[in-house]
């Protein structure tokens, strides 16, 4: 299959999965909204409903993506692109539709197992961006880069929804300490993967999120100032994140991507 093809069929399933998107977004899958099924299995770490806005950002650079790709299907960079990525990047629809699906039907544990693959899938998706890298080209990487590190958070969140949808006890501990643990670990591995993906983007949706769960435990419809160390860890952990994106923007000589030869 020819390269045009290819940046045609990701168009078109970027259209679809938008679409699915927006229909659960609403609650024209099963009658709820998203943040009415989030609602019913809140959890320390869920951020604040303004911080979802990120989504807009995120849709609007990958149609802009998705579209530059076909226009520009004679630069070698773009036709680079589309052969490496349009597979991952149709498993990556695949999986969104069958999570948001999934989600609405509020079946959150096996919503886990899609989400997880589809954070996956764009790492790999990511992986395969440094490996094309040219010069300082910036749209993929950073369309890529927020889409991955959003899903991260996102999946973490899903995972702790899940949890107390089945009432886990935790082993004896608090609420609170495993929220800690949880962002704890969400950074240790998101130093993991930055180490591997070396885009300067993927650390700021999370830092974003962190913002996001330390709003929601101050506001009076979340947990109107409770849990005091939690937001604490939260604020700390967004710094953090921002130190991370910032020590390797600087390691890539302030790119994105480290630069790469010309194709």
């Amino acid at each position: 299959m020819n390269s045009i093809k290819k940046a045609w069929i990701s168009l078109v399933f970027f259209v679809i999965t938008l679409a699915i998107n927006t229909m659960g977004a609403i609650g024209l899958i099963n009658g709820m909204t998203q943040k009415e099924i989030s609602d019913m299995y809140v959890t320390l770490i869920t951020p604040s409903s303004s911080t979802f806005s990120i989504w807009s950002v995120i849709y609007s650079l990958l149609l802009i993506a998705m579209i530059v790709m076909i226009i520009k299907k004679n630069d070698p960079y773009y036709q680079k692109a589309i052969d490496h990525i349009s597979v991952l990047f149709w498993i990556s629809c695949a999986m969104n539709t069958a999570w948001i699906v999934l989600f609405s039907f509020v079946q959150i544990e096996l919503s886990v197992l899609f989400i997880i693959g589809f954070v996956i899938t764009l790492a790999l998706i990511c992986g395969k961006l440094l490996e094309i890298r040219e010069g300082r080209r910036w749209l993929l990487p950073v369309s890529f880069g927020l889409y991955t590190g959003w899903l991260f958070i996102a999946t973490v969140v899903n995972i702790a929804a899940a949890l107390v949808k089945l009432n886990w006890s935790g082993f004896g501990l608090s609420q609170e300490v495993w929220g800690i643990i949880m962002l704890a670990v969400a950074i240790v591995l998101i130093i993991g993967v930055i180490l591997k993906i070396r885009n300067a983007i993927f650390p700021l949706p999370v830092a974003w999120a962190y913002l996001g769960i330390y709003q929601y435990l101050k506001s009076p419809e979340g947990f109107k100032g409770e849990f005091a160390t939690l937001q604490t860890v939260a604020l700390v952990g967004m710094a953090v994140l921002i130190l991370i994106a910032a020590i390797q923007f600087y390691r890539n000589h302030f790119s994105v991507l480290p630069e790469g030869k010309k194709l």
